[in-house]
């Protein structure tokens, strides 16, 4: 069964709640329990900076995959819980929505960059995996620091998106969008020093 089908009128009250909650709109919740939610994510950032630029489709994500945790819990515990699967998903999801926001405000993030001020990369650079995991010459990773490699392995061995890595790394996604832009520049770099050094080294100077 697709819960999140079978109780969508549930599962889009408490993303519009939470949403309004966390941004300090004027929300109107139809429910007991969306009073619960509001009331647990207000009290919680009370006079806290929200680092984290919510949307509704973090949201969305984040819900569906409590969702399919908490369903798994359900149906795993061998006494039942006293209580209806929706009535269970839906307690479950005041408090994880209440603790996942509570963890992203707290995240110290670097000073966001205006889109137009991001540096741009060459459409024409492109990364070859197997000289980045397995090297020729020289290795364009040995400049990197330990939490770069790991930014390249998501991004391009594991082929995540910059929201799948933003939640892995709980940080937020615009950051880890100008951390990945950064690591490509340095590397377009060492890329090119490297061959102008090849070049000096052969003699071939200009």
């Amino acid at each position: 069964m697709d819960v999140l089908q079978y109780f969508k009128n549930e599962f889009d009250e408490l993303v519009s709640v939470a949403y309004g909650a966390y941004w300090g709109l004027d929300t109107f919740p139809k429910n007991k329990f969306s009073i619960a939610l509001q009331d647990a994510i207000s009290d919680t950032l009370l006079d806290k900076k929200r680092t984290f630029n919510l949307t509704r489709e973090d949201l969305e994500q984040q819900l569906a995959l409590f969702w399919l945790s908490y369903t798994k819990q359900y149906h795993s515990k061998k006494t039942k819980p006293g209580t209806s699967l929706k009535i269970y998903l839906i307690r479950r999801s005041i408090w994880g929505l209440r603790d996942w926001l509570r963890q992203e405000v707290n995240i110290v993030t670097e000073e966001y960059r205006p889109f137009e001020e991001k540096l741009e990369m060459d459409n024409d650079f492109k990364i070859d995996l197997m000289f980045l995991f397995h090297g020729v010459d020289a290795n364009l990773l040995k400049d990197l620091s330990p939490y770069e490699r790991y930014l390249i392995f998501l991004k391009f061995k594991e082929d995540k998106s910059i929201l799948q890595m933003s939640y892995i790394l709980q940080k937020d996604r615009r950051i880890v969008k100008n951390h990945i832009d950064s690591i490509i520049i340095k590397l377009k770099e060492n890329h090119s020093n490297g061959l102008q050094d090849e070049q000096n080294s052969r003699g071939y100077r200009h």
